[in-house]
């Protein structure tokens, strides 16, 4: 698979075709939006959607951290998409993973969903957003005004449309700010996405789940 690299403040950031960040200088796996619990939000409303969505999520998030192998793992807002007192088996859920991995410090940026995230202290560092590391500030809304500090952030879910012969096709997508931010596209199923067009400064990097490559020098991207 093939990643593609950013330079923010110094910092090395590799842009994985899983819909992840690997931080060279840290160690650090970055992912935003995971949204758990989000399949039995819409099955309480009575909708018919299937389980599992925890599980295979969480199963992605195990084979990036035994491929990658990293120091800690920073989750950017928006964990779940649920109140833990009303969905007890995701909590358990949840302790049962962090337990798997003892040894890997895990932080967690709290988003506008993680109603009772701190709920899960101490075994996972909860945090507001604006915390600082390696000279970046860590978020889960990016800013609405620019900053001084280069930022990392989720929230937006972006996607981009590619269009070639008639077709489209919507897929996610890095966005990397002329501010000195990234965007990173929601790692979570069942979490949609947000239209994120081209401007001028800022350079989109869409991912295939095999590779991750730059489209704004291609006429075929909106």
């Amino acid at each position: 698979m093939t990643a593609q690299s950013i330079n923010l403040a110094g910092q090395t950031l590799d842009l994985l075709p899983q819909r992840a960040v690997f931080w060279r200088q840290t160690g650090a796996l970055l992912l935003a939006d995971l949204h758990l619990g989000k399949a039995a939000t819409f099955r309480r409303a009575g909708l018919a959607i299937p389980e599992g969505d925890n599980q295979s999520t969480l199963q992605r998030v195990d084979a990036l951290i035994s491929a990658w192998q990293p120091q800690s793992l920073i989750l950017l807002g928006d964990i779940m998409h649920t109140s833990l007192a009303t969905d007890p088996a995701l909590h358990r859920q949840l302790l049962d993973w962090r337990a798997s991995h003892p040894d890997l410090a895990i932080t967690a940026i709290i988003g506008n969903h993680d109603r009772d995230i701190r709920r899960l202290e101490p075994v996972i560092d909860c945090q507001v957003e604006g915390l600082e590391r390696a000279g970046l500030t860590l978020r889960h809304h990016p800013p609405e005004t620019p900053t001084e500090a280069p930022w990392i952030a989720g929230h937006w879910h972006p996607v981009v449309r590619l269009a070639a012969g008639g077709d489209s096709l919507r897929l996610p997508a890095f966005i990397h700010e002329p501010d000195g931010g990234l965007v990173l596209p929601a790692f979570g199923g069942l979490t949609g996405g947000a239209l994120v067009e081209r401007r001028p400064g800022r350079r989109r990097y869409v991912t295939s789940e095999a590779a991750v490559f730059g489209i704004d020098t291609r006429e075929t991207a909106d």
